[in-house]
């Protein structure tokens, strides 16, 4: 055991292959600062969450490390390595993306068992977490709602406005409408503002309910108010 816990973790150039049963693609990545191949939706919604993620430093795929199943050594490829910052109470992170209909079915249960119990222990021998993620693993919602805020990390704004947001807000939570409202009347700065917001609670620097479907009925508080 010791020795599969002083091997270290390598990673595997993955080059996509195109089929008619996943979707592949390039995810853009800010806390990488670079493009991240993913195999599936499902992979570049985890990569997404994890963009959002407060305690994640930055995130590669297809780590490999060495389990042992029925006593024999074999190498695991896994969907994702997470690095967790420093002073995190999370540990560093290996993850499996797997949709359920493959877990569940029969002739997959007993071999994701054993494996899933292996990197485990390999995993934590590590000073590690494995992670199974699935699409039950965050809310459609949830997903729906960074999908529309991630825009707002990767592309350019207008953030004359935020200073005036964040005053509004120092009082109350309110609604965004209600925000851009008392600050124009203007129908392209009523433009301008709104994306302010949105750049805002991307950004972490304001907050709302992400459980629910973003709109500008959403109620935004300022950070005091979480």
């Amino acid at each position: 055991m010791n020795n599969v816990a002083q091997k270290p973790i390598t990673f595997i150039q993955r080059k996509l292959q195109k089929n008619y049963r996943s979707i592949t693609g390039h995810f853009p990545s800010v806390k990488n600062k670079k493009s991240i191949p993913f195999e599936s939706k499902l992979e570049s919604e985890l990569f997404l969450t994890l963009e959002f993620d407060d305690d994640v430093e930055s995130y590669l795929e297809q780590p490999q490390i060495t389990i042992t199943v029925d006593g024999k050594e074999k190498p695991y490829h896994a969907d994702c390595f997470i690095k967790m910052l420093d002073g995190s109470k999370k540990r560093n992170t290996i993850v499996e993306a797997k949709y359920t209909t493959d877990l569940n079915k029969e002739e997959n249960k007993e071999v994701y068992e054993k494996k899933f119990k292996a990197a485990t222990i390999t995993a934590n021998n590590m000073d590690m977490d494995f992670l199974v993620y699935t699409e039950f693993s965050h809310s459609n919602t949830y997903i729906f709602n960074l999908d529309f805020l991630y825009r707002y990390k990767t592309q350019p704004r207008e953030n004359k406005f935020d200073s005036k947001i964040k005053h509004i807000l120092s009082k109350a939570p309110m609604p965004a409408i209600d925000i851009a409202k008392s600050i124009t009347t203007s129908l392209n700065e009523y433009m301008i503002v709104s994306n302010a917001i949105w750049g805002l609670v991307a950004h972490g620097e304001l907050s709302t309910d992400l459980e629910k479907e973003l709109n500008m009925n959403s109620i935004i508080r300022n950070e005091k108010w979480q």
